[in-house]
C-alpha cells in the first residue's frame, strides 16, 4: 500500500491503558489477547477501547507551560515562547472514529442497552472534540474526518479518497463545539461507574472553555496579523475575524451558565472562609485531591501501585524538604518569577480588614518599585548600589505576611514555613565592610558568628540560587520563589499521585465572567459575582468591578501553574513580539546585609540570572507572528496547503 495519507494508518488498537495514569476506575484485563470482537461484544470491551481513546486527549496534565511565560521559569533557564498541546495524528482519530462504528454495532448485537449506546458515543464525540480543539489551536484549520478513511482505500493506485482538504480555521472550531453539544446531549450527568469519566456538564465545560478560545481569537487576530499572501491566509485556514467574536461570545455563556445553573458544582472550601488561614487550608487541599464539588473532568494517577505518580512533587519541591530515593530526577524545578508575586494582591489589613490592595512586594523606602538590577551574576555586581534606600526586614518573610491567601496557599517563598522547616531562600550577603557577594558562597564572621551568602553552611539547608550554573547539580530556586501548589504540605513524597484538575468549576466562573466583560452579552450581575465568588473564596471580602482586566487579574492568579496563561496569551494574541519590548522575567534576592553589625534583609529587584547572562540583552521575545501556528505534518505528500511558517 502506497503510504500517501501519512497519518492514515491500518486499524489501530492500544495494547495498554496509559502508562502513569489512570482514567477510568475499573478497567483490568490485556487487551492485547482480545480480538476487535470481543471488544465489541460487551460493556466491559467498549470500555476499554474508552480508555484506549481517552488517552488521546490533549490534556495538560503536570506539564510547565507557564514556565514559558514571565511567570515562571526553570532553576536552570529563562526560556519564553508559545507552547501548546494537540499533535497532528489522524491514527488516534481514526481509532475514535471507529468508536462510532463499533458502539451501534454492539447495541445491534444487544450486547448493550440503548441508554448505554448513547451515553458511549457522547464519550465518543466528547473525546473527539478534545482532541480537534487541541489541533485547531495549534494548527488553525485541520482535515476535518469522521469515519475511517482506509475502509474506502481498495489498495490500488486511487488514493483520492484518503486525501482530504483543510478546512478552514472558523470550519473546525465550529465542528469542535458541535462535537462537545452532541456529547453533551448524549452523556449522563453524574457517573457511578467512574470518577473521571466525561459527563453532560463536563461536556458543556469544554465547549465554555472552547467557545471562549475562539471568540479571543477572533477579536484579537488582527492584533497579530499574518499577511494575506500567504496561501492558509487566503484560504481562511489560519485567519479569523472579528465580527464572528461575539457569536463565539455568547455560545461560552451559554455552555458555562449550563455548568452554573446546574447546582451540581461550587467552589472548594466556600465562599466565606472564617480566616485567611482558612481560605489558605482549603486552597492547599484542593490540588492533593479530587473534591467533587469543583473537580468537573481530570486524570487519576491512582493505579493502585507503589510505584505510580504523577511526578510532580519530587521534581518540584524545595531543595530543603524533598523525597529522598528516585532515579533521573531533580527537585525544585519549578520556579515562580517576582513578576507574577508582584501581581497577588495584598489584604488592607490581613486581621480585620480583606479589601484588595496593590500586592507589589516593597522594598525600597523610596518607592521605585519599577527599577531592577540589570547585572547581578557571579562575578559582576554592576548595577547594584548600596546607596539605594532598601527596606530593612528582620525577616524576609515580613514582606508576604499579607499577601492572598493564594500566594501563600501556591507559593514557596523566602522565609515562609513548608513541611515544617523554614525555607531559607537568599541569594546575597553585604560585611560589615561594605563588601557585597552575590549568587557565590562566601562565609562572613561578624561579632563572633558566621554568615553565608545562601543563608547557611550546608547546601542541603537551602533552596535558593546556588549552583544555577551547574545544570548537573541539584536545583535551587533561581528568581527566590518555588511552586507549592499540587505539593502537600503534610510531607515530601517520591510518588505522588493527586489528580490533574483539567477543568474546575473556578474556571467555569472566569469563563462565564470574560465572555460578558468581553461582548457585553449575559448576565453582567451573574458575571460579577462569578468574579467575587472565587475572590470570596480567597478571603477578599469586597467587591470588585467587572471589567475584562479585572477577570485577567483572577483568571492569572486564580488559575497559576495550570497553563491557563499559556493559552490566555495564545487566544488573546499576547505573547510578545520582537526584540525592543525589552520583556524580562525578575528575580527577588534575598539579601543579608551586615553593615551596621545587626543582621537584616534587604530585597534586590533583579532580571532573572539566566536570562541577563545568557539571553539577549534585548529581553525576551518571539520574531514572528507566524508562530501562532505550528507547521502541518507531510504537507506536501498529503496535497494540503502549509502553513505561513512553511511558506
Amino acid at each position: 500500500m502506497k503510504k500517501i495519507f501519512t497519518y492514515i494508518t491500518a486499524l489501530f488498537f492500544a495494547l495498554s491503558l496509559v502508562s502513569c495514569d489512570k482514567i477510568f476506575d475499573s478497567l483490568e484485563g490485556d487487551l492485547s489477547k482480545m480480538t476487535e470482537g470481543d471488544l465489541t461484544s460487551s460493556e466491559a470491551g467498549l470500555v476499554r477501547l474508552l480508555a484506549s481513546a481517552y488517552n488521546y486527549i490533549p490534556m495538560d496534565s503536570f506539564s510547565s507551560f507557564d514556565k514559558y511565560t514571565i511567570d515562571a521559569t526553570d532553576a536552570h533557564g529563562a526560556g519564553y515562547g508559545i507552547q501548546r498541546n494537540g499533535g497532528w495524528s489522524y491514527s488516534n482519530i481514526r481509532t475514535v472514529n471507529k468508536l462510532f462504528t463499533q458502539i451501534p454495532e454492539a447495541f445491534e448485537k444487544k450486547a448493550i442497552s440503548e441508554d448505554l449506546r448513547d451515553a458511549l458515543l457522547g464519550e465518543a464525540h466528547f473525546v473527539r472534540g478534545y482532541i480537534y480543539f487541541g489541533m485547531v489551536r495549534t494548527y488553525g484549520g485541520v482535515p476535518i474526518v469522521t469515519e475511517p478513511l482506509d475502509d474506502k482505500y481498495d489498495g490500488g493506485e486511487d488514493v483520492s479518497g484518503l486525501l482530504v482538504a483543510r478546512s478552514t480555521e472558523k470550519e473546525t472550531w465550529d465542528f469542535v463545539l458541535n462535537e462537545l453539544e452532541e456529547a453533551a446531549k448524549l452523556l449522563p450527568a453524574t457517573r457511578g461507574d467512574g470518577e473521571y469519566r466525561a459527563t453532560k456538564y463536563a461536556a458543556y465545560a469544554l465547549k465554555a472553555r472552547v467557545a471562549l478560545f475562539a471568540a479571543s481569537v477572533c477579536k484579537y487576530w488582527k492584533d497579530a496579523p499574518i499577511a494575506n499572501t500567504f496561501k492558509a491566509v487566503q484560504q481562511k485556514l489560519t485567519y479569523m475575524d472579528a465580527s464572528d467574536a461575539n457569536g463565539y461570545y455568547q455560545i461560552a455563556i451559554d455552555a458555562a451558565k449550563n455548568v452554573i445553573d446546574s447546582g451540581m458544582y461550587s467552589l472548594y472550601g466556600g465562599t466565606n472562609p472564617a480566616s485567611v488561614d482558612a481560605a489558605k487550608k482549603s486552597l492547599q487541599d484542593l490540588f492533593i485531591a479530587r473534591h467533587p464539588e469543583e473537580f468537573i473532568f481530570g486524570r487519576s494517577y491512582e493505579l493502585g501501585q507503589a510505584t505510580s505518580t504523577n511526578g510532580f512533587d519530587y521534581g518540584n519541591s524545595p531543595n530543603q524538604v524533598h523525597a529522598a530515593g528516585g532515579s533521573g530526577w531533580q527537585w525544585g524545578r519549578y520556579c515562580v518569577t517576582l513578576d507574577l508575586v508582584d501581581v497577588f494582591d495584598d489584604y488592607l489589613d490581613a486581621k480585620s480588614n480583606r479589601s484588595r490592595v496593590d500586592g507589589t512586594v516593597k522594598t525600597r523606602n523610596d518607592g521605585k518599585e519599577n527599577e531592577y538590577v540589570v547585572n547581578l551574576s557571579l562575578n559582576n555586581q554592576t548595577g547594584f548600589s548600596l546607596d539605594t534606600d532598601y527596606i530593612k526586614y528582620n525577616d524576609p518573610s515580613e514582606a508576604f505576611a499579607n499577601k492572598d491567601a493564594r500566594f501563600q496557599a501556591h507559593v514557596v517563598y523566602p522565609g515562609c514555613t513548608f513541611r515544617g522547616e523554614k525555607i531559607t531562600i537568599q541569594g546575597g550577603i553585604i560585611d560589615d565592610k561594605n563588601n557585597t557577594t552575590f549568587y557565590t558562597q562566601r562565609e562572613v564572621q561578624v561579632g563572633g558568628n558566621s554568615y553565608y551568602t545562601f543563608g547557611a553552611q550546608n547546601d542541603a539547608n537551602f533552596s535558593g540560587f546556588y549552583e544555577m550554573t551547574n545544570t548537573n547539580a541539584g536545583n535551587w530556586y533561581n528568581t527566590g520563589f518555588g511552586i507549592a501548589k499540587f505539593l502537600d504540605p503534610s510531607g515530601a513524597l517520591l510518588y505522588s499521585t493527586n489528580p490533574w484538575p483539567d477543568i474546575r468549576y473556578a474556571e467555569v466562573l472566569l469563563t462565564y465572567a470574560e465572555a460578558v466583560a468581553e461582548s457585553g452579552l449575559g448576565d453582567k450581575a451573574l458575571a460579577k459575582k462569578c468574579l467575587n465568588d472565587i475572590r470570596h473564596r480567597a478571603a477578599f471580602t469586597d467587591d470588585i468591578d467587572l471589567t475584562v482586566d479585572n477577570v485577567l487579574h483572577e483568571r492569572r492568579v486564580e488559575l497559576a501553574f495550570e497553563n491557563d496563561l499559556s493559552y490566555t496569551l495564545l487566544r488573546r494574541r499576547e505573547f510578545a513580539f520582537g526584540a525592543s519590548n525589552g520583556l524580562r522575567k525578575h528575580a527577588l534576592v534575598p539579601t543579608l546585609d551586615l553593615r551596621d553589625g545587626t543582621p537584616k534583609y534587604i530585597l534586590v529587584r533583579a532580571n532573572v540570572y539566566h536570562g541577563d547572562v545568557y539571553a539577549s540583552t534585548n529581553g525576551l521575545y518571539i520574531s514572528d507572528y507566524r508562530s501562532y501556528y505550528s507547521g502541518v505534518n507531510n504537507w506536501q505528500k498529503n496535497e494540503i496547503t502549509p502553513n505561513p511558517s512553511q511558506e
